[in-house]
């Protein structure tokens, strides 16, 4: 005997539209204190230069830059 072959009837499922996500309220953060450890961004990039020109740390201007920081925080 042979088989019987059937077809699988597909049924395609319908998908709803969701509903946007509410957008969640951040808290509101404020500055109230400042740390007294914080040096200008541009005072730290002229003392990194001067140790650039000076020919301090073989020319890594990371090692500069941090030298620097670390100076100028420590001053402070």
């Amino acid at each position: 005997m042979a088989k019987k072959v059937t077809k699988k009837s597909t049924i395609k499922k319908t998908t709803t539209a969701r509903k946007p996500r509410r957008a969640t309220k951040k808290p509101e953060t404020t500055v109230t204190e400042v740390k007294t450890t914080e040096v200008a961004e541009d005072t730290i990039r002229l003392r990194a230069f001067d140790l650039y020109t000076s020919g301090c740390n073989s020319g890594n201007p990371n090692a500069d830059w941090l030298q620097a920081e670390q100076e100028l925080r420590a001053a402070s």
